[in-house]
C-alpha cells in the first residue's frame, strides 16, 4: 500500500576487501548498487574504476561453455523436466565462482570435446555417403571416373537425362571419331562413357553438354579399385564413425544422467557475473574502495550489522531532492500479487501514491464481470493455486498466477450472479437433451436477455472507479499542503459526479451537488490566470472537461462487450455440441466440442479480459492521479537458472 522509503549509503573500505564487501552484501540482497562517484579530494588519494573487465571477461567464457554443453546434453536427457517440477534448492554459498580445479570444469570440457568429435564425425558420415551415392551407378564400372586418357583417346563419364533417345546422342557425334556407351539406366538418367579421340573430344563434349551432358562429381581409379572398391571402403569408413558417434552419445546419455553439477556450477557462474557488475561500480584508489547505493529503510539494521563486524567505514543518508531513488512497493499479500499490473504498465515516482490496494478491488471486480463463468473461474483458480503449489515458481510468476488465481474467484461470484455455468450449458443439454427446460439459472440477471441492466452495472462500477481516481487526486495533492487545489480541481468534479448519481434517485437533492459542483468550477478553475477576464471566463472553460470525463465513462461499456462475447461464443459451442442429440456418439461428440469450443473460449476472452481491464486501470483510472517514472529496485542477488539460492 505504500512505496518504501530508501537510504542512499556510502561505505568504504580496502581495497583488498572490496570483493568480500560485494559478496557479503549479496547475501543480505537489500542493496541497489549504484556507479560509485569518487569521494570529496580531501581524502588525500586518487580513485578510479575499480577494474574487473578481465574476471567479467574469463567467466563469460566460462558461461558460454557451460551452457553450449547442457544444450549438447539436453538431447539426450531421458527424465522430463515436467512443467510443475519446483527447481532444486542450494546453499548461498555455492553462489561464489568455484576454483579452477573443480572437477566440475573437466567434465565441461570432456562434453564439449565430444561434442566437437560428433559434429566432425557427422559432417565426414555426410560426405562419404554422398560420395557413396554419386558413386553407386559406376559400381560397375572397371575404369576411372570421372575421366582418363590415353596415348590417342580421352574419356569422360556423366549423366544424361532418360527421356534424350539414344540415337540423338548418336546422330550428335556424327562426323567425330567419338563413341558414347551407356553404363546404366534409371527412370530418371542415362549414365554413358563418352570416348574420343583427343582432336575431337573437346568437340564431342561440347555437343553433348548442349543437350544436358553432365559430368560425374565422384573421382575413382584404378589405385582405389575404381568405383566398387571406392564404395566399399567408404561404407566401411562410415561403418567405424558409425560406432564412434554410437560410443559418442552413449557416453553423453551417461553423463546427462545427473546434469545438476553442471547446473549448479552455470548458476553459480552466472552468479559471478551478476556480482563482478556490482564491483565494475565501485571507486576504488590504491589502498580504499567506495561503494554507493540504495537500501530500504527497513533493511537499515541487518546492513548495519554486516558492516560493523567487518568494520568498514559508512554512512546513510535520506533522498535529495535530485536524487532517483529505486521503487519498491509494500503492500499486504492479498494486493503483493497485483503489483505486476502496476510493473507492465510503469512504477510510480518516489515520494507519490502506490495505488495497488485500491485498484486490486476494482481489478478484481472488473475481471470478474468481463468473465462471469463459474466453470471458467473454477478452472483458472485450481489452475493457478495449484501452479503456485506445486512449481514453486519465483516472485514475479507467482504474483501472476496469484492474481489470475483471485480473478477467477471473481469469475465464479459474477456466474453465480448471471447464470454462467460454462456458458447456458445446463440449460441447453436439459431442454435439447430431455425437453425439460431448467429455467433461469442466474441469482441476479441473465445478461444475455437484460443487456441493458448489464449495461447500467458496467457504467455504475465505471462511475464509481472514476470517482475513486478523483478522491485520491484529491488525498494526493491535500497531503503535499495544496488544500486548495485538491478542493478546488479535485473537489468540485467529485461534488458535481456524485450529485449527478444521487439526481438518479433523489432528484432534489442531487441537482444542489451538481449546482455546487458546477459553480465551484466556474468560479476556481481561472484562478491561476493573470488576466481578470481568464479568470472568469477560464472556469467556463473548464467545464469542456466534462466530455472527457463522459468519455472516459463509455469505456467501461467494454465490460458489457467482453462479457457478452464470452457468453455468446460459450451459448454457440453449448448449441453445436448438442446438435447430434442424446445417443453414445452423440455424447462423445459434445464432449469434443464442450472441451475444445469452451478451452479455446476461455483463453481468448481471458486473455482479452486481461487486456482491458488492465487499459481501464491505466488510462481512466491511473490518469486521474498517478504519477509514474519510477525505476525498479534491483538488488544484488544471486541469479539462477536452474537452481534457487537459498
Amino acid at each position: 500500500m505504500a512505496i518504501t522509503k530508501m537510504k542512499r549509503f556510502r561505505i568504504l573500505t580496502l581495497r583488498r576487501e572490496a570483493d568480500g564487501l560485494i559478496s557479503s552484501l549479496r547475501s543480505l540482497r537489500c542493496a541497489d548498487i549504484e556507479k560509485s562517484l569518487p569521494p570529496p579530494d580531501d581524502v588525500g588519494q586518487t580513485f578510479e574504476e575499480y577494474d574487473v573487465s578481465e574476471n567479467v571477461a574469463a567467466v563469460k567464457a566460462k558461461i558460454s561453455e557451460t551452457t553450449a554443453a547442457l544444450d549438447f546434453l539436453a538431447q539426450y536427457e531421458k527424465k522430463s523436466r515436467g512443467l510443475f517440477r519446483p527447481l532444486p534448492e542450494a546453499d548461498e554459498r555455492e553462489a561464489s565462482l568455484p576454483p579452477p580445479d573443480d572437477p566440475r570444469f573437466g567434465t565441461v570440457r570432456h562434453v564439449l570435446e565430444i561434442r566437437d568429435e560428433k559434429t566432425r564425425l557427422s559432417s565426414e558420415k555426410t560426405a562419404l555417403e554422398n560420395e557413396v551415392g554419386a558413386l553407386l551407378p559406376w559400381e560397375d564400372f572397371e575404369s576411372p571416373v570421372p575421366r582418363s586418357r590415353t596415348a590417342s583417346t580421352e574419356s569422360a563419364v556423366g549423366s544424361l537425362s532418360a527421356k534424350v533417345p539414344v540415337s540423338k546422342t548418336e546422330d550428335l557425334l556424327e562426323g567425330l571419331a567419338a563413341v558414347i556407351e551407356t553404363v546404366r539406366t534409371t527412370s530418371s538418367y542415362r549414365f554413358v562413357m563418352l570416348t574420343a579421340y583427343r582432336s575431337d573430344f573437346d568437340e564431342a563434349l561440347a555437343r553433348l553438354t548442349r543437350i544436358g551432358f553432365s559430368q560425374a562429381v565422384c573421382e575413382a581409379d584404378e589405385g582405389s579399385g575404381f568405383a566398387a572398391g571406392k564404395i566399399a571402403q567408404a561404407k566401411k569408413k562410415i561403418e567405424e564413425i558409425s560406432e564412434r558417434i554410437e560410443e559418442i552419445d552413449k557416453e553423453a546419455e551417461q553423463i546427462s544422467e545427473d546434469v545438476s553439477p553442471i547446473e549448479l556450477l552455470h548458476d553459480s557462474l552466472i552468479s559471478e557475473e551478476e556480482r563482478l557488475g556490482a564491483a565494475s561500480k565501485i571507486a576504488a584508489s590504491d589502498r580504499c574502495a567506495v561503494l554507493d547505493g540504495w537500501i530500504p529503510e527497513p533493511a537499515v539494521g541487518k546492513v548495519t550489522a554486516l558492516l560493523e563486524s567487518r568494520g568498514d567505514a559508512y554512512e546513510f543518508t535520506d533522498p535529495d531532492e535530485d536524487d532517483d531513488p529505486p521503487i519498491l512497493l509494500s503492500n499486504n499479500k492479498f494486493t503483493e500479487s497485483f503489483e505486476p499490473v502496476i510493473e507492465l504498465y510503469s512504477l510510480p515516482k518516489y515520494g507519490s501514491f502506490d495505488p495497488t490496494s485500491i485498484m486490486s478491488i476494482f481489478y478484481i471486480i472488473i475481471f470478474g464481470l468481463m468473465l462471469a463463468d463459474v466453470g471458467y473461474g473454477i478452472l483458472i483458480s485450481l489452475g493457478c493455486f495449484l501452479g503456485v503449489k506445486l512449481m514453486k515458481p519465483k516472485k514475479s510468476t507467482r504474483n501472476m498466477l496469484m492474481m489470475f488465481g483471485k480473478c477467477g474467484i471473481s469469475c465464479i461470484v459474477a456466474g453465480v450472479l448471471f447464470g454462467g455455468y460454462f456458458g447456458d450449458a445446463p440449460s441447453v443439454i436439459a431442454d435439447r437433451w430431455f425437453s425439460k427446460p431448467l429455467g433461469e439459472l442466474a441469482v441476479w440477471f441473465n445478461p444475455l436477455t437484460n443487456f441493458t441492466t448489464f449495461l447500467a452495472v458496467s457504467l455504475a462500477i465505471g462511475a464509481v472507479h472514476l470517482i475513486c481516481g478523483l478522491a485520491l487526486k484529491f488525498y494526493v495533492t491535500w497531503k503535499r499542503g495544496h488544500k486548495l487545489d485538491a478542493i478546488f480541481d479535485s473537489g468540485s468534479w467529485i461534488i458535481l459526479f456524485l450529485g449527478a448519481g444521487i439526481a438518479l434517485f433523489f432528484r432534489t437533492v442531487g441537482l444542489v451537488l451538481v449546482g455546487i459542483g458546477l459553480l465551484l468550477l466556474i468560479t476556481t478553475q481561472g484562478r491561476h490566470n493573470k488576466n481578470p477576464i481568464m479568470k472568469v471566463f477560464g472556469g467556463f472553460a473548464a467545464l469542456y472537461d466534462i466530455v472527457g470525463y463522459i468519455s472516459d465513462l463509455l469505456s467501461y461499456s467494454r465490460i458489457l462487450a467482453l462479457g457478452l462475447a464470452s457468453m455468446v461464443i460459450a451459448s454457440v459451442f453449448n448449441i453445436l455440441g448438442t446438435m447430434p442429440g442424446p445417443s453414445v456418439g452423440g455424447v462423445i461428440f459434445f464432449i469434443v466440442i464442450f472441451l475444445i469450443g469452451h478451452l479455446l473460449n476461455m483463453a481468448i476472452n481471458m486473455l482479452g479480459t486481461f487486456v482491458h481491464t488492465s487499459r481501464l486501470q491505466y488510462i481512466e483510472f491511473f490518469g486521474k492521479f498517478y504519477e509514474d517514472g519510477g525505476r525498479p529496485f534491483e538488488p544484488l542477488t544471486s541469479k539462477s537458472k536452474y537452481v534457487t539460492f537459498k
